[in-house]
């Protein structure tokens, strides 16, 4: 039953994650009108998303062994951090395949015996990681994402010179502050599911 579980959570974080990596294609459009990055980069929104899914090309497929942006240059340093961006991301990905039939399986045997329930207590104290984050985001997120990054990484590379990367001018801080809340709003509605459906097998319906 332990490691069924621990497989859950694998499943679900990296699944949160995952969908929410999926959705910065449709996030990136968003934040290129609302922060005006086609003043910023000096060329238009097909460029831009052009360049976008090149990175974001790279950073999915494990085949793709060089970052190539068509507009962008990379330094040394940038294509490093982007590279240990791209090991985290196929980790993730990994966890998330591998783990997922087993969660799957598990959900529905607990589904078919009205066990849900067991889901209840864990996802009441997984849903209040989210919370507290959101709330520590709400009130610095600079120093959020800085730890972060210093907690992911075991460099300074994530610290780009937009000189010498220029990517990083159409990335802003907005835009990874909705990955982060949408990730976390991601994990959120998971576990509020949980406490819902294991509520529900507990009074027997």
């Amino acid at each position: 039953m332990r490691w069924r579980f621990l497989a859950l959570w694998l499943f679900l974080v990296s699944g949160a994650i995952w969908l929410t990596i999926l959705l910065s294609f449709a996030l990136f459009p968003l934040f290129v009108h609302l922060d005006h990055l086609q003043d910023v980069a000096g060329m238009g929104m097909g460029k831009l998303y052009h360049n976008y899914v090149q990175l974001m090309g790279y950073l999915h497929l494990p085949w793709e062994t060089h970052l190539h942006m068509s507009d962008f240059p990379v330094s040394v340093h940038g294509a490093r951090h982007f590279r240990d961006v791209k090991h985290l991301f196929l980790l993730d990905i990994a966890i998330c395949i591998v783990t997922g039939p087993i969660a799957v399986r598990f959900l529905a045997k607990l589904r078919r015996v009205k066990e849900r329930y067991r889901l209840v207590r864990p996802f009441q104290i997984g849903a209040v990681a989210p919370l507290v984050l959101g709330a520590l985001m709400s009130l610095n997120f600079d120093a959020v994402f800085v730890a972060f990054h210093k907690i992911m990484f075991r460099n300074n590379d994530w610290l780009f010179n937009p000189v010498t990367d220029p990517i990083i001018l159409v990335l802003p801080e907005d835009f990874f502050l909705a990955c982060f809340a949408l990730a976390l709003a991601a994990f959120e509605a998971l576990m509020v599911w949980g406490i819902v459906t294991g509520r529900r097998d507990a009074r027997g319906l």
